[in-house]
């Protein structure tokens, strides 16, 4: 079997997750880790115990002429530049969403793929989730006729743990939080309804996330710290690694920035309205304050509505045979796997493999990318302008 090298550019949470799953595929081999913050960098080799090489530069891992594709897990805001050098290296991309914080950006991203001839795979683990891959399985089926109309609901309740503690909390560095978080959802919107956006509607603002604090506010420097319900709190993980390892980690040790201080400027509170080309019309909302942290999606069609609940791994078809006959229910449970993502890290990096082994470009490719984050973009300039956009 032959074996993949592979480097990581970017050593922050997501890569320790994923790491897991990549350091159990016989046909990947990790031979280099790059991140300029020296301290990522080591908790993930001291977890992991592997012989690879350590980088403070990502273009000099790129110069490697052994590695053959690269997994990049750095800040959005480095996505583009990267993800261009390394097609420009010659290599295939596996790029965590969003694919670039602009649509230029990643117009860029995908003519450089191109002209490489490399492939391009986009983060979408969603789409790799056994609950999801069930609900596009369903609507495909035709069992709730044509799709018309959607509504999803996605509940951030841990928002100021993941985004509003650190660099995510700045619109320069994501694009807004409807790319960073918004992305996932755009895409299987646009999976499902499997058409182009015509036309955004959208209203949002800083409802809960906003204040007059220092910029240089660190949580354990605060005189609040203690009554603050936003305060990190020490969370240790512990798991066992692929190599057999056991590994500690400090889950917030990089985010402990004052949600509250002036600089902050991302959204916390979202609604878009989104029109397609064939006619679907889909709600979407995203809030950074709920007391819960799940995904609901609804679509409806012509024969009857499908519901996926994600924090309780359930979806519920209705089917409506006619105005007095709509009682027939159908209940798939218990899909997710206790795997990352519900299993969207493992079965993501299948694709990433097939890419490896035979040059094509995969499931949740460069395309996926560009219109989810168009979606995103778009929304956040309606919710500037106050008017609705046309595509």
């Amino acid at each position: 079997m032959k074996k993949f090298k592979v480097g990581v550019i970017g050593t922050g949470m997501r890569t320790i997750f994923l790491m897991n799953e990549v350091l159990k595929r016989e046909e990947l081999e990790v031979v280099a880790v790059c991140d300029i913050n020296r301290e990522s960098l080591d908790m993930v080799t001291d977890n992991y115990k592997i012989n690879w090489t350590e980088y403070d530069s990502y273009k000099d891992l790129l110069a490697r002429e052994d590695i053959e594709g690269v997994i990049i897990a750095s800040p959005d805001y480095c996505h583009e530049e990267q993800a261009i050098s390394a097609f420009e290296a010659g290599k295939h991309v596996f790029l965590e969403k969003p694919i670039a914080i602009s649509i230029e950006g990643a117009k860029k991203v995908l003519r450089k793929r191109d002209e490489s001839g490399k492939t391009l795979l986009i983060g979408f683990v969603l789409r790799y989730n056994k609950l999801y891959k069930k609900m596009k399985e369903i609507i495909d089926s035709g069992v709730i006729g044509e799709v018309k109309t959607g509504w999803i609901l996605h509940s951030v309740g841990a928002g100021s743990d993941w985004y509003f503690h650190d660099w995510h909390g700045l619109m320069d560095n994501t694009g807004g939080l409807l790319l960073q978080k918004g992305s996932h959802d755009f895409d299987i919107i646009n999976w499902v309804v499997d058409s182009k956006v015509k036309r955004i509607a959208a209203m949002g603002s800083r409802d809960f996330f906003k204040g007059d604090k220092p910029n240089d506010l660190v949580c354990e420097k605060c005189d609040d710290r203690t009554t603050c319900t936003e305060a990190i709190k020490e969370h240790r993980i512990s798991w066992k690694t692929a190599n057999g390892n056991n590994a500690d980690i400090l889950y917030n040790r990089w985010r402990n920035q004052c949600v509250y201080r002036q600089e902050v400027d991302a959204l916390d509170n979202h609604q878009v309205l989104l029109e397609y080309e064939n006619g679907v019309k889909v709600t979407y909302l995203e809030c950074h304050y709920t007391p819960d942290d799940n995904r609901e999606y609804i679509f409806i069609g012509t024969k009857g509505k499908i519901k996926l609940d994600d924090a309780n791994d359930t979806i519920t078809v209705q089917i409506r045979s006619g105005m007095y006959d709509r009682k027939e229910e159908i209940v798939y449970k218990n899909l997710q796997s206790s795997e990352g993502h519900g299993g969207g890290d493992k079965y993501i990096l299948d694709d990433f493999i097939y890419a490896l082994k035979t040059g094509k470009q995969p499931n949740a490719g460069g395309e996926a990318g560009y219109y989810a984050i168009e979606a995103g973009l778009l929304a956040h300039k309606a919710i500037r302008e106050e008017k609705i956009i046309q595509v």
